[in-house]
């Protein structure tokens, strides 16, 4: 049983490619690979071994196929991007070398195989919300990921108590994968980042009380650009309806000082006020250089946040 665990359930990244510093998205990548490869090759050994278990591990293969399946293939396209094709094959030599080294000895009972293909048919379901369950998820939707949402892989998110969200209510549906995170500005109730908080989008909730000459406030296309800081340049505007109440969508682009030098971020945000405060759901790409080109993965992620927004539940 050890064996098989160590090869499941240990990341066997680290030690396979350790010779360079990578972004935490890029190492995650690797860390869930090596995870996806080592449960493979311990459900084909156990069939191999007992073959009254054959049919069962062949079960459990079959039915990881959807996501397990999915997030291996888009890791593979990721990983091959971010490394380079000779890279990512010495990556796969290794990860393999590992993998054949630690099931090279028979499995001692069977029972220790029972219990094994009984902990990957709990894994299957990814009804975790942490660790490797948010990783294989993260990976799986990288090429869609508002199917994410679409298939069910949600968390729900609330203002109602917050303690920086006083009289506020709102419910929020979250991609399952993306962390939860406390943000630093005071407007900002709460921010996710994805991929388990090592990628570069996120997604906020802000909300702002209204002064009173502002209570009457409408969002429109001419109220917007007088909304925004004077860093950030108005790409367009488009009327959205949010759980019953009128507002507006805000594309635009905002440059950033930050250490070592200037960023930037792209956004959506989708905008609306209720019960003297505006609410400000906001979707983002960065921060990026600045000779970055956005335009394609604004557009990649738009369908998500257009989801949140439109699953949004204003609680009176």
């Amino acid at each position: 049983m050890r064996t098989l665990f160590l090869i499941a359930y240990c990341f066997l990244a680290t030690q396979a490619y350790p010779q360079k510093q990578h972004q935490p998205k890029v190492m995650l990548g690797m860390e869930t690979y090596a995870f996806l490869k080592g449960q493979d090759a311990a459900l084909k050994k156990v069939a191999s071994e007992f073959p009254a278990l054959k049919k069962d591990a062949i079960a459990v293969e079959k039915s990881s196929r959807v996501l397990f399946g999915r997030a291996a293939i888009n890791i593979e396209r990721f990983l091959k991007e971010e490394l380079g094709s000779r890279d990512f094959n010495i990556l796969q030599r290794r990860i393999d070398s590992l993998v054949n080294e630690q099931l090279e000895q028979p499995i001692e009972q069977e029972q220790y195989a029972r219990d094994f293909i009984e902990k990957a048919k709990s894994e299957i379901g990814l009804a975790k919300t942490e660790g490797i369950h948010k990783s294989i998820i993260s990976f799986a939707y990288h090429d869609a990921p508002h199917q994410e949402i679409t298939d069910g892989h949600i968390i729900h998110f609330t203002t109602k108590r917050h303690p920086k969200a006083e009289k506020s209510a709102v419910i929020l549906s979250i991609p399952k994968s993306w962390r939860a995170e406390e943000a630093q500005m005071s407007s900002t109730i709460q921010q996710f980042t994805s991929h388990d908080g090592k990628g570069i989008e996120k997604i906020m909730i802000m909300v702002h009380d209204l002064d009173k000459q502002d209570q009457d406030i409408v969002l429109s296309e001419n109220s917007i650009p007088s909304m925004l800081p004077p860093t950030a340049r108005l790409i367009r505007t488009e009327p959205v309806t949010i759980d019953g109440v009128a507002g507006m969508m805000v594309e635009a682009e905002e440059e950033l000082n930050l250490l070592p030098g200037k960023k930037k971020i792209r956004m959506l945000q989708f905008m609306f006020a209720h019960n003297q405060k505006l609410y400000c759901l906001q979707g983002s790409i960065g921060p990026a250089n600045l000779q970055q080109n956005l335009e394609g993965h604004i557009k990649k992620f738009e369908p998500l946040f257009r989801l949140v927004a439109a699953r949004t539940q204003i609680i009176d």
